[in-house]
């Protein structure tokens, strides 16, 4: 399965869509001097989230640039982010006694059209200031949200959960799966977004590459059968080069699981017929049976 994401010059406004946005300072100015600057992008973020009914999946804040992961539940993306960076500048400008723009122009908006997109970007968001070069710890960055992905710890502003569940249904193993994740992917290529449009193209390579080549061992101590979103597409691809045949009952429940899982997840008999490379007559067998 293919990452499907969409960045056009025209934005793609749905009443129920993910979007990952930038945005960032003009030329070589900031958007952030110092901490009381973050707080109150933050309390911006989550009156935006309550006036407009965004769900925050996760951000990361640096000095000239920001990134947030975000859900609508109304065709309203433009009107939120509005009133976020506008709101915002009027702050900055006021409290530093300046005037112009923040922000360099509108704010860029990439359509997630599906589960291996949205948690590649998460990733992408979270390695930001790693990549950048503002910490040597990953884990010890103050101005994102990476750490309720990986401890247990309650956020009234961030939905962390609709990201874990898809790596598994028991949210502590979600956590140990994600963090393995970022610990493993902050060794890939990793391009600046806003230098170039592919960048998270390019980073889902890199990252889809290094779990076929064994990252998928840190699944290993899993207390429950649930499939994660990456060891069940490393199955579809056994099943599509045909490491998996049909001529063992154990391949055959194996499958069928398969199958099941896709179910789950919102998939078609027909949808599933082709991302299986299954006849559409062997899948119904296999169902029935």
């Amino acid at each position: 399965m293919k990452a499907r994401m969409l960045m056009t010059s025209r934005k793609v406004l749905v009443e129920e869509g993910i979007y990952h946005i930038t945005q960032r300072a003009p030329g070589k100015e900031v958007i952030f001097v110092e901490e009381t600057d973050y707080l109150r992008f933050l309390k911006l973020l989550k009156e935006s989230s309550k006036k407009f009914s965004l769900d925050i999946f996760c951000f990361s804040l640096l000095s000239n640039h920001l990134h947030i992961l975000l859900r609508t539940k109304q065709r309203n993306l433009d009107k939120a982010m509005k009133f976020l960076f506008q709101s915002y500048a009027q702050f900055f400008n006021k409290k530093y006694e300046r005037k112009g723009h923040v922000f360099c122009g509108v704010y860029r908006a990439s359509f997630c059209l599906d589960e291996s997109y949205l948690i590649v970007a998460s990733l992408y968001i979270h390695l930001n200031p790693y990549k950048a070069g503002l910490t040597k710890n990953i884990f010890e960055y103050k101005w994102f949200s990476l750490q309720p992905y990986i401890k247990p710890i309650k956020s009234s502003l961030l939905n962390v959960g609709f990201i874990l569940d898809i790596l598994d249904s028991d949210r502590g193993e979600a956590r140990r799966i994600y963090k393995g994740l970022i610990q493993g992917s902050r060794l890939l290529n990793y391009e600046n977004i806003l230098e170039n449009k592919r960048a998270i193209k390019t980073f889902y390579k890199e990252f889809t590459s290094w779990l076929k080549k064994g990252a998928l061992k840190m699944f290993s101590k899993r207390k429950n059968p649930f499939y994660s979103y990456f060891e069940l597409e490393k199955k579809i691809e056994e099943i599509k080069e045909g490491d998996l045949k049909l001529n063992s009952p154990e391949s055959k429940e194996g499958i069928r699981y398969i199958i099941k899982q896709l179910k789950s997840r919102g998939y078609t008999i027909y949808e599933i017929a082709n991302i299986l490379r299954i006849g559409r007559t062997t899948l119904y067998r296999l169902v029935q049976n």
